[in-house]
């Protein structure tokens, strides 16, 4: 690409300055978060959240700065921004500007989202921030740098950028605060893992086919495979053909704090082949209770709930003073389609043994087939749950739980006919000496979820836990 011209009209003051036009209030973090970052390296940034006392007069000042003092104006680019009248009046501004001083790179969308360019900068080309902010800060940085020669002057900017982000901070109180975590403690283990071994020459094909179907969880191992279950769990699924034999076994305690020296097996790898049997066990489980598994990138994978498999109603859970409501599957009437709460399940023994739980979103046509276009259900979870808060997401994983659960303090995970891994309900939570106020402002309206309309949280401070995983920007 070549360097785009970067004249400068003479005027009275230099043009130092980079102007972040966006959309307020949805994007005041991130302009908060650049413009700090801008600042701390030296550049005179502007945007309207500097507009501490607001009023005409800042409104004035913006506005000079734009037109006199900026010498690039970032965009923050997204459907909601180049859809409001505000960002498209700075738009034309900064065009009459471009010309006015000969410079047509002089706007620099930062992509947040795929959007459709407005006419006037159609031809712009843009910094990607949709991988992830510090990337496109990194790239953003380069070409301030390096294509454009944006100068420098560190004076005071950073401070003032460092005041905003203090004000637009929330004072911690002295109230005690609980907090609800997405950890399931793990409260029983299987007595005994066991490795088997087939008798005599085997074909690996045919034994490799015979364990990706076993009816218990196992893991490949030498000639054989380890597992929890008992012979007589697994002899009639292999047959005559591929006759079993233990070969040894191992109390679970010792194999995940020593690993299993007859078998060559340290403790990581231990711990690494407990963790593969026990996500094979909670798959089994999902299949069992109805849910349906989709692929994410990676290796993980969302397990669901079908239409007509758990309740479109709202889902009640309670656990001593651990209560509330919450639906965890509904239809969007907006955009002519259902959601589905999912989790994914991950196994860990350190720093304490449990099982951890990660939120995850799945969009349907008709509630039971998943949109086949990947980008499609990617665009869905970034923007479709942007507006939930963390007490939405913790109440969905305990309704969720509650429901799995069929209301009992502990889940079962069945390991073989006779043994289960047990976990205690609610997840894992502690109380913090201090707290967050309550956020103040109502919640925006949610169009694609009107259930919340009526909604009486039965919690007692909705405010007072928050469930650690996925963000909505991960789904």
């Amino acid at each position: 690409m070549s360097a785009p011209s970067t004249t400068v009209a003479a005027s009275a003051e230099p043009r130092k300055a980079l102007f972040i036009s966006h959309a307020a209030p949805e994007d005041n973090l991130f302009t908060i978060w650049l413009g700090a970052k801008l600042a701390a390296m030296g550049y005179e940034v502007w945007a309207d959240v500097l507009r501490l006392n607001g009023g005409d007069d800042w409104q004035r000042k913006l506005e000079h700065a734009l037109r006199l003092r900026a010498r690039k104006v970032l965009l923050v680019a997204n459907p909601r921004a180049v859809d409001k009248q505000g960002v498209r009046n700075e738009i034309q501004i900064a065009c009459d500007v471009a010309r006015k001083i000969d410079d047509p790179a002089f706007i620099i969308p930062l992509r947040m989202e795929p959007f459709e360019a407005p006419f006037l900068i159609a031809h712009a080309q843009y910094i990607d921030f949709q991988r992830g902010w510090a990337h496109g800060l990194t790239e953003l940085l380069g070409t301030l740098e390096e294509t454009y020669r944006v100068p420098r002057d560190a004076r005071d900017g950073d401070a003032i950028w460092r005041d905003i982000q203090l004000i637009h901070g929330k004072t911690l109180s002295a109230t005690p605060e609980r907090l609800i975590s997405n950890w399931l403690s793990i409260t029983t283990l299987p007595e005994k893992i066991r490795f088997y071994d087939f008798k005599g020459q085997v074909s690996e094909r045919q034994t490799q086919s015979r364990m990706n179907d076993a009816p218990w969880p196992l893991v490949p191992f030498r000639r054989g495979f380890l597992s929890f279950a008992r012979l007589h769990d697994l002899q009639e699924h292999f047959g005559q053909s591929l006759p079993l034999k233990l070969a040894a076994e191992r109390r679970v305690e010792g194999f995940l704090e020593e690993g299993w020296s007859k078998l060559d097996i340290e403790r990581g790898d231990a711990r690494n082949r407990f963790s593969d049997l026990v996500h094979q066990a909670f798959e089994k489980l999902f299949r069992e209770r109805g849910l349906l598994g989709y692929a994410l990138s990676g290796w993980q994978t969302a397990w669901w709930p079908p239409i007509d498999v758990a309740p479109t109603t709202k889902v009640g859970f309670r656990w001593g003073d651990v209560a509330g409501l919450r639906q965890i599957q509904g239809v969007s009437l907006k955009r002519r389609m259902n959601w589905h709460f999912g989790v994914s399940i991950a196994a860990r023994t350190a720093p304490i043994r449990h099982v951890r739980v990660l939120s995850r979103l799945v969009f349907t046509e008709d509630g039971r087939k998943p949109f086949e276009d990947p980008a499609k259900m990617h665009r869905l979870r970034r923007s479709f749950a942007k507006t939930w808060r963390n007490a939405r997401w913790r109440d969905m994983l305990l309704a969720f739980l509650h429901w799995l659960a069929e209301g009992k303090s502990a889940l079962l995970v069945p390991l073989s006919s006779e043994e289960s891994l047990v976990l205690t309900l609610p997840p894992i939570s502690w109380m913090a000496p201090v707290s967050l106020p309550v956020q103040e402002e109502a919640p925006e309206p949610d169009e694609d979820d009107p259930s919340d309309d009526d909604e009486v949280d039965t919690l007692d401070r909705d405010d007072g836990a928050g469930v650690a995983g996925d963000s909505p920007d991960d789904l």
